[in-house]
C-alpha cells in the first residue's frame, strides 16, 4: 500500500510537524521514509538572481548535515520497534535496513518535489501545510497548494497549527473520521483507516514480512486503542421552486428522507460488523455535505485524522479532487489523508501544463 513514503522539509520546526505521522505510517505499514529537502536558487521576486557558489555550496552542506541529524534520530526511533523496515527491491534481504533516506533537490521547490516524488515512485506523501515562510492567514502555503495538486498521490495533509496527541513521542490517533456515501469508490479509504484503528499492517505486506525476525524492543510502548468513526450525510432534494413548497412536495421530502435515513443507516452498520473494530457511526443530515463534515470534525472530541477518498460516488475525476475532498483539504482544521483513487495517467494536462510544456517555463 504505502511502501515508499516522502517527507518534504525545509529545516523548520512546521514542516517538521509532519514526521510524527511519517514515523508512524511507516511502523504500520512497513514503509520506508524518504526525507527531502529542495534548494531553490530565485529569489522571492520573478527573476532569479546570480547565486555566489560559495555560498551555495555551505547552504547545500548546511542542508545535509540537518538532513543527517533527522534521519539519524528517526532511524534511531524506528529501529527500536519490533517490525523492521521491508526491502521491497530485495526481499530475500535477512538484516534490519536502513527505515530512513534522504535526498537534497536544486530547483523550483513544489516542482521539484512532484518531480522527485514521481521519479522515485512514491506512494504516500506527506507534508505540512506551512513551513519555513511561517503561519499565515492562508490555512495552505502557496508551496504546499502547488505540490498537492500537481501530485496525483495520496496525501497525508498535516496541519501545521494543529498539535498531534503524542505518547512517547508517536502520533496517536485516537478517532479516525471516515466519511462515506455508499458508493465502491468511497470505499477505498476503508481499508486504510482499518489498518492505522488497528495498527497493523494489512493483509498484502504480511506474506513479505512472515520470514523477517522481528528486533527487540527497547520501549515498553503502550497499547492505545483507536476508534473509527463512520458518517454519512444525506441532503434534502434539491427543487428548483421557491418556497414554501406545495404539500405535496412538503410530503415526498419527508418520506424520501426518512427511507433515506434508513437505508444509510443500515449500510453504515452493515460496513460497522465487517470492520470488526471499535466503531462509531452516524447519519448526519444537512443541505451541505462539506459543511457537515467540517462542524462534525471540529465539534466531536478526539477526531485526530480525517480519511477521505479523492472522489466520491459522482464519479468525476477531471480534477485530481471531488469537491468534498478539496473542500476539507481548503478548509479544514484536522489532519487529513486523502485516498487517490485515480492513476495520474488518467488526468488530462490542464491548460497551464499544455503552455508550461510547449515555452518550457519560460
Amino acid at each position: 500500500m504505502f511502501k515508499r513514503i516522502l517527507v518534504p522539509l525545509d529545516g523548520s520546526a512546521l514542516a517538521e510537524q509532519a514526521i510524527y505521522h511519517a514515523e508512524q505510517f511507516a511502523r504500520i505499514f512497513g514503509s520506508k521514509i524518504i526525507l527531502l529537502q529542495v534548494l531553490d536558487p530565485a529569489s522571492f521576486r520573478e527573476n532569479p538572481i546570480s547565486v555566489d557558489p560559495l555560498n551555495w555550496q555551505i547552504r547545500k552542506k548546511k542542508a545535509e548535515i540537518y538532513l543527517e541529524e533527522v534521519t539519524k534520530r528517526m532511524n534511531a526511533d524506528l529501529l527500536e520497534d519490533p517490525m523492521p523496515a521491508v526491502d521491497f527491491e530485495n526481499p530475500e534481504t535477512k538484516s534490519p535496513k536502513s527505515r530512513v533516506e534522504y535526498a537534497i533537490s536544486e530547483g523550483k521547490t513544489a516542482e521539484s518535489i512532484v518531480n522527485f516524488a514521481h521519479q522515485e515512485n512514491i506512494d504516500l506523501l506527506i507534508i505540512s501545510t506551512h513551513g519555513a515562510g511561517g503561519l499565515s492567514r492562508w490555512n495552505i502555503s502557496s508551496i504546499t497548494q502547488k505540490v498537492i495538486d500537481m501530485i496525483y498521490l495520496p496525501i497525508l495533509l498535516i496541519r501545521s497549527y494543529y498539535q498531534p496527541k503524542l505518547v512517547v513521542n508517536r502520533v496517536h490517533y485516537r478517532r479516525i473520521l471516515l466519511p462515506v456515501d455508499s458508493s465502491r469508490r468511497a470505499e477505498c479509504a476503508l481499508s486504510v483507516g482499518l489498518a492505522l484503528a488497528r495498527g497493523e499492517i494489512p493483509e498484502g505486506f504480511a506474506s513479505e514480512l512472515n520470514s523477517r525476525k522481528p528486533i527487540q524492543t527497547a520501549k515498553t510502548i503502550p497499547s492505545l486503542p483507536t476508534q473509527l468513526v463512520l458518517i454519512a450525510v444525506i441532503k434534502p432534494p434539491e427543487i428548483p421552486i421557491p418556497e414554501p413548497y406545495p404539500p405535496e412536495i412538503e410530503q415526498l421530502t419527508k418520506k424520501l428522507m426518512t427511507v433515506s435515513r434508513r437505508v444509510v443507516s443500515e449500510y453504515l452498520e452493515e460496513t460497522k460488523a465487517r470492520l470488526q473494530v471499535d466503531c462509531e457511526t452516524y447519519v448526519l443530515e444537512s443541505s451541505s455535505v462539506s459543511s457537515a463534515i467540517q462542524n462534525f470534525a471540529n465539534q466531536e472530541e478526539n477526531i485526530d485524522l480525517v480519511v477521505l477518498c479523492a472522489h466520491g460516488y459522482t464519479g468525476q475525476i477531471e480534477w485530481p479532487y471531488g469537491s468534498i475532498a478539496r473542500n476539507y483539504i481548503e478548509y479544514g482544521t484536522k489532519p487529513v489523508l486523502i485516498i487517490q483513487d485515480v492513476p495520474r495517467s488518467e488526468f488530462q494536462p490542464t491548460a497551464a501544463e499544455i503552455a508550461f510544456k510547449k515555452v518550457g517555463g519560460r
